[in-house]
């Protein structure tokens, strides 16, 4: 199906909902953050990469250090020269791959530096094919890395009058911080506690650095300066700053809640409890327990290295058709960065052994911690294939009324030839085949394709009843949904109570099979998987669901 008659199919829809709700985002009055701007300036231009900024500079490259050329070395001086030569070509790549990261930050500072004038801009929004909504600029926008993202406020203020209007500012500062794992009343503690750093840090940001220990520094920077604010001035001081709560790996909430899984909701929070629960935490015991089961030799070396952190990207990645060797190559990056930061190195120079067999474990453990996830997903690419074997782009209908057109084709070469400088140079790209559907590539979309929709759907349901009931400010990327600190609580009730409703009035795999039939013109699609009992209104009284 070509891109125009999908557009006219979408025209035809009732899209009420999506227009609605890309017109709030629209109405967002955002302006720049003048604070951070000049703190951000002034350490770029002086070349200091703090917070994970990107190195102005390249990073020099060795020099030769022999007193011969390769050819005529002994054994002991090649084995030298490989060592020097492996390490050169490693700054080498870093230095090509940081280039496209230093002309990100110069751009985007000089965006910001443009509209530092001005009182109010506003974004343009887009969907992309699944709805999920996008703020159509480059560089600087609401959807950024932490140092770009900090460089943007809301353009209207609202008071903080009391302590209900405060509390949010402070669990979004021990949030950035990376204070996340308490409950939030203690996440609130912490902030007020942290005050009397925050004065210090916005008198003097490049003295008192404590800031950049930080989860997200640039951001937390720019909390710092509301804290600080607000301390100072008391109530009926006026805040800027986005407050957010974000999704307990939100990917794994929409497959737990899509099948009722008592086990997956209670470790991705769709059940109270007295603390947030983290799924990366028991994926890690749970690779723990398994490899002290075994009882390896290499398995002994390894569990040092087991965390949260070296199982949270293999985690992450699951909803949206993660593979093992995915898995592998982030277990891989984690045991690298580990090892950087200064652990014990068991494993010598190459850590495929050691990455591998952890993958085996964490993918193992992932299973059984979440199986309904792997039902969910099974099934959509059991979907996926059936609409391939008739040789159709696989569809679905949102419970917005969006229609998501998996336009997965088979493609070729196209060759041409231009002039470039006087000289004729071939040049070739892919084309998509007409009438042609790309199996593998259809199968390993559909799942997070399908689960990026529906969360597309209930932020979209969020942001209108959010409208309805007088929020009009919006900072929104996917699972993370934020606005005013005053009006968080209010933002919480609404996502919870829509994220609810989605799935009581919406059967999402039946939806997709009867959509299916009609549009394959057969019943031979398969059935869903049964559900469990989770009771999806706990999610009401969940705390952790969004924090």
């Amino acid at each position: 199906m070509n891109i125009k008659k999908h557009l006219s199919r979408l025209s035809k829809q009732d899209l009420s909902q999506e227009y609605s709700c890309l017109n709030s985002l629209q109405n967002t009055q955002w302006r720049i953050n003048s604070n951070v701007l000049s703190v951000l300036r002034n350490l770029w231009d002086n070349g200091q990469d703090w917070g994970k900024l990107p190195a102005k500079n390249d990073v020099p490259l060795p020099t030769y250090p022999f007193n011969t050329e390769p050819k005529d070395m002994n054994a002991e001086e090649w084995q030298q020269f490989r060592v020097w030569s492996n390490n050169r070509n490693k700054i080498h790549a870093y230095n090509n791959k940081s280039m496209s990261k230093r002309i990100q930050v110069e751009r985007t500072l000089q965006v910001a530096e443009q509209f530092a004038g001005y009182d109010k801009l506003y974004y343009v929004w887009q969907n992309d094919f699944r709805s999920r909504k996008y703020a159509s600029s480059t560089f600087l926008t609401p959807q950024t890395a932490d140092w770009s993202k900090s460089l943007l406020e809301f353009g209207k203020p609202m008071p903080i009058n009391n302590w209900d209007d405060a509390r949010w500012l402070c669990i979004h500062g021990a949030n950035l911080w990376g204070n996340d794992k308490v409950t939030l009343n203690d996440r609130e503690t912490w902030a007020w506690d942290f005050a009397d750093e925050a004065h210090r840090i916005v008198d003097n940001p490049y003295d008192n650095q404590l800031w950049l220990e930080a989860d997200k520094p640039y951001q937390f920077l720019a909390w710092c300066h509301e804290m600080s604010g607000l301390v100072r001035q008391g109530w009926g001081f006026e805040t800027r700053l986005p407050c957010a709560a974000d999704g307990s790996c939100n990917g794994l909430q929409h497959l737990s809640a899509i099948l009722k899984d008592e086990q997956g909701g209670r470790a991705t929070n769709l059940i109270p409890s007295d603390l947030p629960q983290d799924i990366y935490t028991q994926v890690a015991e749970a690779t723990i327990a398994s490899v002290k089961a075994e009882d390896t030799e290499l398995g002994r070396m390894c569990l040092s290295f087991i965390d949260r952190a070296l199982t949270k990207r293999p985690v992450m990645i699951v909803p949206y058709s993660g593979t093992r060797h995915a898995c592998r190559s982030y277990i891989h990056d984690a045991l690298q960065e580990k090892i950087k930061e200064g652990a014990d190195n068991p494993f010598g120079d190459d850590l495929f052994e050691a990455s591998n067999y952890l993958a085996g474990h964490v993918w193992s453990a992932i299973s059984d911690v979440i199986v309904s996830a792997r039902k969910v997903m099974d099934y959509v690419k059991s979907v996926a294939d059936l609409y391939a074997e008739m040789s159709q782009h696989m569809e679905w209908i949102t419970p917005t009324g969006w229609i998501v057109l998996q336009q997965y084709s088979q493609t070729q070469q196209k060759r041409i030839k231009t002039h470039i400088n006087g000289d004729v140079v071939s040049l070739s790209f892919p084309q998509d085949k007409e009438n042609t559907v790309n199996r593998k590539r259809q199968g390993l979309g559909a799942s997070p394709n399908f689960i990026h929709s529906l969360d597309a759907a209930a932020m979209t349901k969020t942001i209108n009843s959010a409208t309805k009931a007088g929020i009009y400010d919006y900072a929104m990327i996917h699972d993370s949904y934020g606005t005013h600190s005053s009006r968080m609580p209010l933002m919480s009730d609404i996502l919870r109570e829509e994220f609810v409703k989605m799935y009581e009035e919406h059967d999402v795999l039946e939806e997709l099979r009867q959509h299916a039939v009609l549009t394959l013109g057969t019943h031979a699609v398969p059935i869903p998987p049964s559900s469990g009992h989770l009771d999806l209104r706990n999610i009401l009284k969940s705390d952790y669901f969004f924090a």
